[in-house]
């Protein structure tokens, strides 16, 4: 499932067919963008959303460095889920900058407390490599979270025709149903996996 140098377009082409890409990144991106509540949306990440942030930043800066190529590769891999897992980028959007941070504040640990509901089952977001720890009076406003399902859970989401994205921090929670066209494109993409 993770992206590799052989996957990648060399700049000079990629220049010729960025546009073709954006196109399909944003109607993907359509899908898989959520509103969770008036402070906070979310994006499900695929192959092709992480692959055209790579391809953006090799076409912004110009990059044709093999070393710099394979450390994005690492860095922007991690976006991307595990066997048996989703993932998504958690953004917090609170426009007023001394309003995000005193918000930010309330919601330390908030990369644990993100749940997705079908059926009777709940499965609990984390974050890999979450520095979290060294500062617990303050959280980051961009959170990469990843959501592991047993085998019985993804058979069960596989088949789930309702699902619910939830935040349940003990400080903030919202909720919002998922469309139908985002759960059969996480279900595809939970099959693949």
């Amino acid at each position: 499932m993770k992206l590799t140098k052989a996957d990648l377009i060399p700049y000079q082409e990629y220049q010729k067919l960025h546009e073709k890409f954006l196109k399909e990144v944003i109607q993907e991106k359509k899908v898989l963008r959520v509103n969770i509540s008036d402070k906070m949306s979310g994006l499900f990440e695929t192959k092709l959303t992480v692959f055209y942030q790579i391809q953006e930043m090799i076409r912004a800066e110009q990059i044709t460095n093999d070393t710099y190529i394979n450390e994005m590769l690492e860095v922007y891999n991690d976006l991307l889920p595990e066997k048996n897992e989703l993932s998504m980028t958690l953004f917090i959007e609170i426009p007023v900058q001394e309003e995000l941070r005193a918000f930010n504040k309330t919601i330390v640990g908030i990369e644990n407390h993100v749940q997705l509901l079908f059926d009777d089952t709940v499965v609990t977001s984390y974050e890999p490599d979450s520095e979290e720890e060294k500062d617990e009076k303050y959280t980051q406003s961009v959170h990469y979270l990843h959501f592991p399902f047993t085998n019985e859970q993804k058979e069960q989401f596989l088949n789930s025709e309702q699902v619910r994205l939830k935040v349940n921090h003990p400080n903030y929670q919202a909720e919002t149903e998922l469309s139908k066209e985002l759960i059969q494109k996480l279900q595809e993409q939970l099959a693949k996996n």
